[in-house]
């Protein structure tokens, strides 16, 4: 029996007749992320040159520079220092920091040589907030400033740049599956990166965007509306493959769990609707077994760190505001709670993500028979949305998303603009565009800013004082021991541009270099 319904691949799928232009707009994708890096140094950092440079878990070295690191409390089976979160994208940003250690080595060595023959050291980072200005008093004083520096700008290059522009070819892939033609489709997956809150959060490695990455990856790998996967991999291939990533999901933070296990209801229902009950406990068994190799890491990672492998991280925590709420400072959904995740202008999900405010109106449009999004896959994107917002509502913690922006439900990014851009080809052109250029005006600002004070402050920031970097910002508070000439934003652009431009007029450029020196020779 067919392992796709005529339901879940409209009649109209495009194909894609020119693959390079998927690579172009990865590359490009690629390009933009990488010129907004951020330079804040995360807890998984941490872990990541834990694992690389100790071959560790342990993080004792950087005890009390992160709130997040803490020391195993007595009754924990393994003593040492770790930090309260899922290691799944530490270990994935390990894998980039590990090739290029050697050159990392070779640059921080040169530097730390350098300062044995200073009389002082006048090295400096000026910023209002005392905890940075502390954070980098230690990290200098560790000798592991430069080392942080160029973890975070590898880590953010070389996998979640390349990880969030993936995702956008996949979103590509499946827009056109959804019967968008192969223009229309670049075009929405330009909107996808730079509309909505994947352009903020790639900047640094981060949880919570990783599993909506992983996210859409499974469920793309599953769904296949191009029909590309079913003639090569089987269905038990296509079931452990998504079960891999959605166990990757519950990796990176325990809140996957709810995109693993939601994607596994998918599958099971795909089995029961087209191969009949029989196939509905073999589906969930190799889907399982997918999902089994990460989730083994993740027991193997508790037990290593706190000796039991089935307790979170979470629960060795030293008490911290709202640890008495529920478990750990998790109980019941709360309606303020509810709210400030959706429409705080600090770290709400529409008033970070406008063009997303769309997605509301697909029940309406769906009942008038007017969208593409099948049935199936819309209540999956659907449920995955509800369910985060209603699971992070009992989260405590989520008061404290200000300080670095949404976070907490970036997982449902990806699904809820398939949503979105259903209802963008039935909306009036204007509601359309107004959606997609106020999404682009937040989110880029948030990019450039990255202002703690919310959306109107990054606005209100770049109306004045004009296009900056984060980067840019970082530099101009430290001493010139760093960066010898004053950094502005303008070049770093205009190399983005000049590199923009290359990816989309050089057609096919080693061919040609081939075939010119053949013609010489």
């Amino acid at each position: 029996m067919s392992t796709t319904p005529a339901s879940s691949t409209p009649a109209r799928a495009a194909t894609p007749r020119t693959p390079g232009i998927q690579w172009r707009l990865f590359l490009t994708c690629w390009v933009i992320f990488c010129l907004h890096f951020a330079t804040d140094f995360v807890r998984e950092h941490f872990l990541v040159t834990s694992i690389v440079d100790d071959r560790s878990f342990d993080l004792g070295r950087y005890y009390e520079m992160h709130p997040d690191i803490f020391r195993n409390p007595p009754e924990a089976p393994h003593g040492g220092v770790h930090h309260g979160a899922n290691p799944g994208m530490s270990m994935i940003g390990a894998i980039p920091y590990a090739l290029f250690k050697p050159l990392v080595d070779v640059v921080v060595e040169k530097e730390l040589a350098g300062r044995t023959g200073r009389a002082g050291d006048d090295a400096a980072y000026k910023d209002p907030r005392a905890k940075r200005m502390e954070f980098y008093r230690r990290a200098r004083e560790l000798g592991v400033d430069v080392r942080f520096g160029l973890l975070g700008f590898i880590t953010m290059v070389f996998c979640m740049a390349p990880l969030s522009a993936l995702s956008a070819v996949i979103v590509m892939r499946l827009l056109m599956g959804m019967g968008w033609s192969e223009r229309a489709s670049l075009w929405l997956s330009f909107a996808y990166a730079f509309c909505t809150p994947i352009l903020f959060r790639t900047a640094y490695l981060n949880q919570n965007i990783g599993i909506g990455l992983f996210g859409i990856m499974g469920l793309a790998v599953l769904w296949d509306p191009l029909r590309t996967a079913a003639p090569r991999w089987s269905w038990r291939m296509r079931l452990m493959a998504s079960g891999f990533l959605g166990g990757v999901c519950f990796l990176s933070d325990y809140s996957g769990a709810i995109t693993c296990g939601l994607i596994g209801v998918y599958a099971v229902w795909r089995a029961m609707e087209e191969r009949g009950w029989g196939d509905v406990i073999p589906t969930g068994l190799w889907y399982t077994l997918g999902a089994l190799p990460p989730i083994v890491m993740l027991w193997f990672y508790q037990w290593a760190s706190f000796g039991n492998a089935f307790l979170p991280p979470q629960n060795w925590m030293p008490p911290v505001e709202w640890i008495e709420v529920g478990y750990k400072g998790v109980g019941g959904p709360q309606p303020d709670l509810f709210w400030m995740l959706l429409a705080d202008t600090r770290f709400g999900l529409f008033t970070t993500s406008p063009f997303l405010l769309l997605a509301l109106a697909w029940p309406f449009y769906a009942w008038r028979g007017q969208t593409r999004l099948p049935r199936r896959e819309a209540l999956l994107c659907a449920a995955i949305t509800l369910a985060y917002v209603v699971f992070f509502s009992a989260v405590q913690y989520t008061r404290l998303q200000w300080v670095t922006g949404i976070r907490y439900l970036m997982p449902v990014i990806p699904f809820l603009f398939l949503l979105a851009v259903d209802v963008v080809r039935v909306v009036p052109r204007t509601v359309a565009a107004v959606a997609l250029a106020a999404g682009f005006l937040v989110d880029w600002s948030l990019a450039m800013t990255r202002s703690q004070a919310g959306v109107l402050q990054a606005i209100n920031t770049v109306l004045h004082e004009g296009l900056s970097l984060p980067v840019v910002t970082t530099l101009s508070k430290m001493t010139a021991s760093y960066l010898p000439f004053r950094l502005t934003a303008w070049p770093l652009y205009v190399v983005a541009a000049l590199m923009v431009l290359a990816i989309w007029t050089i057609r096919r450029p080693a061919r040609q270099a081939f075939a010119k020196h053949l013609s010489a020779a």
